[in-house]
């Protein structure tokens, strides 16, 4: 089994729309430096499947990325209705790739969500997708891994919100694109990494102070320099498990020659970058 990182990014990938500011402008006429919004596939080689976690805006460059294993999208595990993390499934229907059956995993508040509205219900109505409703704390176990769905605390106004846990060969790996703050779920962020083998967690904003133009607490993120600040007592073996991931286009770590990436490699934590391969 494989986790491939098919997206790093906040849901509006980076460059960013509408940014005149020099964090994109600077980066448009450079596409290795181009970033999709966050997703990772789970591959199963054996048996020639993949499965996606969330589904971009770029899940025709994403997939792309995928086509070297020979492998068929077998479903998709969807955190919630938030655009960056769902809109890609409008790619599965009749207009274009005209998909049949493709399970969509899904929270009862998402299943409805989707139901409900145009033009994703018509996907539900062609049979481009099954949509099969998931629980809290409840495995779905494939031949080769398990995956468990967790609520996690975010701006639940459409559907609830949720982290995933993959557990592969006994090794686990945690998605948490979005989360509003570390404190305000129940679960303890040290233990969290303690317990699990790789994490990929919501890396939004280094400091929220970068925001000038929104307010900011409207856009509850956890900043990294509070995550690497609870997680700064932990050995080296421990921080190198965290990947950040879901970066919005004003973070500087997604400048290498800032001090902002300099700290956060220095502090022996990483960030996510698309194309990025683990073997399980």
């Amino acid at each position: 089994m494989i986790i491939h990182v098919l997206g790093t990014a906040q849901d509006g990938g980076y460059p960013h729309a509408g940014c005149k500011k020099d964090c994109c402008k600077t980066v448009w006429d450079k596409p290795h430096l181009h970033r999709f919004p966050a997703c990772i596939a789970a591959v199963d080689k054996k048996n020639k499947k993949y499965y996606l976690f969330d589904i971009t805006p770029n899940v025709k460059e994403q997939i792309h990325f995928l086509e070297s294993y020979d492998c068929k999208l077998a479903g998709i595990f969807i955190t919630h209705a938030h655009v960056g993390h769902y809109l890609g499934l409008m790619d599965l229907g009749l207009e274009i790739m005209n998909l049949k059956n493709i399970p969509v995993y899904v929270m009862s508040r998402m299943k409805n969500f989707i139901n409900d509205n145009q033009p994703m219900g018509q996907l539900v109505t062609n049979r481009n997708i099954n949509l099969i409703e998931i629980y809290d704390q409840k495995d779905i176990v494939f031949e080769n891994f398990d995956v468990k769905p967790f609520e996690v605390p975010h701006r639940n106004e459409l559907s609830e919100t949720v982290g995933y846990k993959i557990t592969i060969n006994q090794k686990s790996i945690i998605f948490i694109p979005d989360i509003d703050s570390w404190d305000k779920w129940d679960y303890n962020l040290v233990d969290l990494v303690k317990n699990n083998d790789l994490l990929f967690i919501d890396g939004t904003f280094y400091s929220k102070k970068e925001i000038q133009t929104r307010d900011v607490s409207k856009i509850p993120h956890p900043e990294i320099i509070d995550t690497i600040n609870k997680l700064s007592h932990l050995d080296d073996k421990e921080k190198q498990k965290v990947q950040f991931i879901h970066m919005n286009h004003t973070n500087q770590i997604l400048r290498p020659d800032s001090l902002e990436f300099l700290n956060l490699k220095q502090n022996m934590f990483n960030i996510s970058r698309e194309n990025q391969i683990f073997n399980f």
